[in-house]
């Protein structure tokens, strides 16, 4: 699955050319981002003079506190078209013209820009003018970021004309740059770079003080909206309950726009004392939450990449994972976990009654999640993305 660039980078951990060269990374927005934070870390070990630009910095990590350079922008927007689907929006993030001006100052010898915005426009009309090379990465595919929109192809195809590479977490990824977008191959990298950070999750020690909570517990991390699939965990839940299955919890971490209609369909269906909504927990203290779970899901409807699955794996959990989730190519199929269709409520409670009845079941998947995660770390991903900008340089 991930093809490694050559490594350029000599015993001291930077070579020469890492040294010299200026990298620049566009993010529109990092709200969500913590995870990034231990990547760059490891990347300005090996490039130095590296700077992110985004408009939404939600402030370093702990152990994280000025580890390298960030600079923030006003004027993020997003420009809303059309609403097309119930989970999806249709239209485009606004540039801020100031990046223009904060690039330039800088210098970028490479930048890598996030997907097709207008930031990388402003990152490729750089590179016309013979200052920098430009590399996007392309977090994956989903329905959304996919789409069916033929204008929004061409326009894609005449972007990725002018970069100079591209790379991206998932096969599929990769897949759909090439086969659609019409990026050469050797201008690809397939490797997982949002990947986690287990002593950044750990800041907190201890476990999650939840009264009369039932083992095994299956574990919800993301916002509470349609597109991350909530509603599907409750069915398959409720299912289980009108079966006389109680034996067991379900544990929902993480805040958003549906906070009460979660809150009334757990009063509704009667799922008090098995269904537990903890609501918003800060990136450093989700270690606990994965450490007292024994399983893992993520109903969602549409995700490009998912971290969260990779973190419960790092904790040796096994992983119920929607087909619709980037990060299943890391599930193998009876092996780790279960790939699963979230609009398919009895097959999901098919997959958790498996680990109600056999609670053996939990521990030897899970053992296999630790093996099949511990070879991506960010410090593997910052190798990975140096040896690209630098060979692009």
């Amino acid at each position: 699955m991930a093809h490694l660039a050559p490594n350029n980078i000599d015993g001291t951990g930077i070579s020469g050319k890492g040294r010299d060269t200026r990298v620049a990374w566009l993010f529109p927005s990092l709200a969500r981002g913590y995870y990034w934070q231990p990547v760059f870390k490891e990347f300005v070990a090996r490039c130095p003079r590296m700077a992110v630009f985004t408009c939404i910095w939600p402030g370093f990590a702990p152990g994280y506190e000025n580890a390298f350079e960030v600079h923030t922008l006003p004027g993020l927007g997003y420009i809303d078209l059309k609403k097309k689907l119930p989970d999806s929006r249709r239209g485009f993030i606004w540039t801020p013209l100031s990046i223009l001006k904060k690039l330039t100052a800088f210098g970028p010898d490479v930048v890598f820009a996030s997907g097709f915005s207008g930031w990388t426009l402003c990152a490729l009309l750089l590179r016309l003018l013979g200052r920098s090379r430009v590399i996007i990465f392309w977090e994956g595919c989903s329905v959304q970021s996919v789409g069916s929109s033929k204008v929004k192809t061409v326009l894609r195809r005449w972007i990725a004309r002018f970069a100079d590479g591209a790379v991206s977490n998932a096969d599929e990824g990769t897949t759909y740059l090439r086969d659609v977008i019409g990026m050469p191959q050797d201008k690809l990298l397939c490797h997982p770079c949002q990947v986690p950070d287990l002593p950044l999750l750990c800041s907190v020690a201890g476990e999650v003080g939840l009264p009369d909570i039932r083992h095994p517990v299956f574990l919800y991390v993301g916002s509470l909206s349609p597109r991350k699939g909530w509603r599907h965990l409750i069915d398959a839940t409720r299912l289980l309950v009108g079966q006389g299955t109680q034996e067991f919890s379900v544990l929902f971490v993480g805040s958003g726009e549906q906070e009460e209609e979660m809150r009334v369909a757990i009063r509704d269906h009667q799922l008090v004392g098995i269904v537990h909504q903890v609501g918003a927990v800060a990136y450093h203290n989700l270690g606990p939450y994965y450490r007292s779970a024994d399983v893992f899901i993520s109903p969602s409807r549409a995700d490009t990449w998912g971290v969260a699955v990779l973190e419960a794996m790092a904790f040796g959990k096994p992983v119920l994972c929607s087909k619709y989730v980037g990060t299943r190519q890391m599930v193998s199929h009876g092996e780790n976990g279960f790939i699963f269709d979230p609009f398919d409520s009895p097959q999901l409670a098919g997959y958790m009654a498996k680990f109600i009845q056999d609670q053996s079941l939990a521990g030897r998947l899970g053992a296999r999640s630790l093996e099949r995660i511990a070879p991506f770390t960010p410090a593997r991903a910052a190798e990975a993305l140096a040896n690209l900008a630098l060979q692009a340089h």
